[in-house]
């Protein structure tokens, strides 16, 4: 009993330490940040642990499954992504000038230990490993800096480091897939990611060139001249990359595979509803609760379950295009062209929280890719993974908001946050796998164990977290599932 005791003693005196010290790093950090007059998202933390989740997740995948050379490749890269990050805490906790001043320095060192680990672990070539890694990891901390110093109130650092670690990953997963000629073993999903590649890097085109657009020219007539440039680029390119039927090949794989034609007619459904709905609630001009934004998780999970259930590579297809979609729309609310930019405002408006007071609707787009992020990262057969982003926002999340709002008369230390919608957050999600598994639509072995786990830990984040449930919650429900 005594030994007991001493361990309890010694476990909160280390406890305290370990609080103080976050503390401490914390407030330097955010006296550094006023310093350098750096305006993040305000929030109770900087959110400093968050850029571990993408990387630790990728690192256990190649170690725990048969993962591709190639996303082996950028989980090495996103090892680089880590320890840049944690040099930038580090450096911001002492002084705001690495994020003021173009400050490189760490990029080697952080390069150079990724590049070693590729050298030794993947049998890569020196000279390419230390090529890739570099240039990632100066793009990177590049991109980190603009988004801190340009887009005031957008981001927390932790919120700021995920964005940009995926962004990152992402452009180098499709630089190193075209032009070193590494693939995954999958000729349906290189067909897939070709048509992905081509329309999201043709919406990145449309966003620089409506960002560059003078006063004068910010109007209908030049938007359409601009729509139609890149409705040929994209038949330029998939005409070179798929062959001269390319739109009949598109046609045929979407519609007449299968049960495709079902499942595009449900998700069709899907998405009128929720247009139908936003209108709706837009023209009332009455502001929508938190209970009435979680109907939008509900049929955004439900286009991403049956999709991952039935059809993988559709809604992987789905997924890439539906993101294009909503970059674009949200580029056109920011473009000031009338009166296409005043009606998408009045949306926003209405539908906005208190968490997109940047310079983006980061809450949308924070939803859409917590729901698509595991068909990236999950690079095995797990179905179970696969629903993490649908289980923790569209379900857990969702049920948490609805049942604290109700009956949560218990608040977390701190926290809006209720026991009971944490409590329900729990029982949700176990109960949503559990009638997957009945019903026959889930076949893993030990699916509701592993989701006891993933659901608690995934639902005591939620409870205490500040940074964007939309954004975190995937990555640490995965995280919490590659861990049992």
């Amino acid at each position: 009993m005594e030994g007991v005791n001493s361990f309890m003693v010694l476990y909160k005196r280390f406890e305290m330490i370990c609080f103080k010290l976050v503390r401490s790093t914390e407030e330097q950090i955010t006296n550094n940040l006023r310093l350098g007059g750096i305006n993040t998202r305000p929030s109770d933390s900087n959110g400093v642990w968050c850029p571990l989740l993408l990387p630790a997740i990728m690192l256990l995948y190649c170690w725990t499954d048969q993962a591709s050379m190639l996303y082996k490749l950028i989980a090495f890269i996103s090892l680089s992504l880590l320890i840049y990050s944690f040099l930038f805490v580090l450096f911001l906790s002492t002084s705001h000038v690495v994020i003021t001043d173009p400050v490189y320095g760490g990029c080697l060192a952080s390069s150079l230990i990724a590049t070693l680990a590729m050298y030794a672990g993947l049998k890569q070539g020196l000279l390419f490993s230390l090529s890739i890694t570099l240039l990632s990891t100066i793009l990177f901390a590049w991109l980190l800096r603009y988004s801190l110093t340009e887009f005031h109130k957008t981001f927390t650092i932790g919120e700021a480091m995920i964005v940009c670690q995926s962004v990152i990953l992402f452009v180098m997963m499709a630089f190193t897939k075209f032009f070193f000629s590494i693939s995954d073993g999958d000729d349906e999903m290189d067909f897939v990611n070709n048509i992905v590649y081509t329309v999201l890097s043709t919406v990145g085109l449309i966003v620089a060139v409506l960002y560059h657009l003078k006063d004068s020219q910010r109007n209908l007539k030049v938007l359409s001249y601009i729509l139609l440039s890149a409705v040929a680029f994209v038949l330029l390119i998939l005409h070179t990359l798929l062959g001269d039927n390319c739109i009949e090949k598109i046609l045929n794989y979407v519609f007449y595979h299968g049960n495709r034609s079902r499942i595009f007619t449900f998700w069709l459904i899907l998405v009128l509803l929720a247009v139908c709905a936003l209108m709706f609630r837009t023209k009332l001009a009455i502001k929508a609760t938190t209970v009435t934004r979680k109907t939008f998780h509900i049929l955004a999970s439900l286009v991403f379950m049956s999709g991952i259930l039935l059809d993988i590579h559709l809604m992987y297809l789905a997924a890439g295009v539906g993101l294009a979609i909503l970059v674009f729309v949200e580029a056109l609310r920011k473009s000031h062209i009338e009166p296409i930019s005043s009606a998408l405002q009045s949306a926003f408006v209405v539908y906005c929280d208190e968490k997109d007071c940047g310079s983006f609707a980061m809450t949308p787009i924070y939803l859409y890719t917590g729901l698509a992020c595991p068909l990236l990262l999950v690079p095995g057969e797990s179905y179970l993974d696969r629903l993490s982003g649908v289980l923790s926002v569209g379900v857990g999340d969702t049920a948490a908001s609805w049942f604290g709002s109700n009956y949560g008369f218990h608040k977390w230390p701190e926290s809006s946050r209720s026991f009971e919608g944490t409590l329900f957050n729990i029982l949700s999600q176990i109960g949503t796998v559990y009638m997957l598994t009945l019903f026959g639509l889930l076949n893993e072995a030990d699916s509701v164990p592993r989701t006891c786990f993933s659901a608690l830990v995934c639902a005591l984040v939620e409870a205490r977290t500040s940074q964007v449930d939309n954004l975190v919650l995937p990555l640490v429900m995965l995280l919490a599932y590659r861990a049992v």
